[in-house]
């Protein structure tokens, strides 16, 4: 299942790319996140990992994640693992002076017993990437 959307940010391409490489702030802005916590040391980048904790449909789930690709302040990427395995990628562009267009896809892969509840899913994914990336938006313009 793919969900995708793009939103204008009014703060520097750097400013919107670190916002959302700083995973571990990510519940200040993500409903769905309850936890985000690196487990590998030294600075973010490809190979850095975390133990996650969502709210998905009814209950919590953990997980971890590891970031793939980090290309500061362009593109970043990352997979996730058991429950449901799946990955996202976040373009950044400067769109003008002072105001970023990110772009967002993310491909989720249920297995087991929630691949039959993908159909049901796939509203629910689109309704939080879509109020994701506005709660995003609000709070990296406050911070900035």
């Amino acid at each position: 299942m793919r969900v995708d959307g793009s939103i204008m940010i009014s703060a520097p391409v750097e400013t919107v790319f670190d916002g959302w490489a700083d995973l571990e702030r990510a519940a200040e802005h993500q409903a769905p996140t309850k936890e985000r916590r690196k487990l590998t040391d030294g600075p973010v980048g490809a190979g850095t990992r975390y133990a996650a904790v969502d709210r998905w449909p009814g209950r919590d789930v953990a997980f971890e994640m590891e970031i793939t690709e980090y290309d500061r302040p362009s593109h970043l990427a990352a997979e996730w693992f058991e429950p449901m395995s799946g990955s996202w990628s976040a373009d950044f562009v400067e769109a003008s002076s002072g105001t970023t267009k990110m772009d967002f896809v993310a491909t989720i892969e249920p297995g087991g017993f929630m691949a039959l509840l993908a159909p049901l899913m796939r509203p629910w994914a689109r309704r939080q990437l879509a109020s994701g990336l506005v709660a995003f938006k609000d709070w990296v313009e406050a911070e900035a």
